[in-house]
């Protein structure tokens, strides 16, 4: 069995602040798990090249494999300390997703936003469970509830993070909402500022705001208590999406950020008050 190894989140970020009041196990434990969704599902807009892409996440395929002998190479699968069947299903869960990335180096259009969910459900849905594990959300209503909220945190990430994010193949907009504001795909990615696609970016902070609204009034009083880690990053993304629009979408100069004592403040009311 692996020992313990301690997981480095990076202080004042949003995982930070979601784990902040978790006991300290399940904090290594389902951060760690964040961190390498994050690590593996990022790869496609960090590389410029497809192929260089593709080369990280057969790199990944063959870290995955190599971690089930215990032979890890890489400091985040060297961490994992669980006990052998649930580390098994983390495993397999963590090259499901990484194939189904590597699938996804093709790039996808979304006809609505049924689609776009269903697409994120497809890639997180195997991880965003075993999350839930450790959290004791055990009925199927519930963990379908956590994943809903998860792809909308995934979906609200895109976009305050769409500097980088419209490097990947796949971008999380539906193609209607695209042409309703006379744009392409390829013109979001060639943007030289927000102030050109201004209009767009701010119906879509809208759009993504009210599904974040909309998925968190979903959630019981008792299941919010229990899911503070997914409901923290909601609520922090909720109020910098409201900065965002004041700003008048300006994502593509950088993304904004709560100050850490705001992000604090959130994390103490939702472990006190849920």
């Amino acid at each position: 069995m692996t020992s313990e190894i301690r997981v480095h989140i990076k202080e004042g970020s949003d995982l930070y602040y979601a784990s902040v009041y978790l006991n300290r196990k399940i904090r290594h434990h389902v951060s760690l798990i964040e961190l390498l969704r994050r690590e593996i599902s990022h790869i496609p807009e960090s590389c410029s090249d497809p192929d260089v892409a593709r080369a990280k996440l057969v790199w990944w395929m063959e870290e995955l494999r190599c971690s089930k002998e215990y032979l890890s190479r890489h400091p985040l699968t060297k961490a994992i300390s669980l006990e052998v069947q649930l580390r098994t299903n983390l495993l397999d869960a963590l090259l499901a997703l990484t194939l189904k990335i590597h699938e996804d180096i093709v790039p996808k259009n979304f006809c609505d936003h049924d689609a776009l969910t269903n697409h994120l459900h497809y890639l997180n849905s195997e991880l965003i469970t075993i999350m839930a594990h450790f959290f004791e959300i055990v009925p199927s209503g519930d963990c379908n509830l956590i994943l809903d909220l998860a792809c909308s945190i995934e979906r609200s990430n895109a976009l305050l993070g769409l500097r980088e994010h419209r490097n990947a193949p796949t971008l999380y907009f539906c193609e209607p909402d695209i042409r309703a504001y006379g744009l392409t795909i390829q013109s979001i990615r060639s943007a030289q500022s927000s102030a050109a696609i201004e209009e767009f970016i701010q119906n879509q902070i809208v759009v993504i705001k009210t599904d974040l609204i909309f998925k968190l009034s979903q959630i019981s009083q008792k299941l919010k208590k229990k899911s503070r880690f997914f409901t923290t990053q909601a609520e922090i993304n909720l109020q910098v999406l409201d900065l965002s629009l004041k700003a008048k979408g300006r994502v593509l100069e950088g993304r904004m950020e709560l100050l850490p004592i705001k992000k604090l403040w959130l994390a103490w009311k939702l472990k006190t008050w849920g």
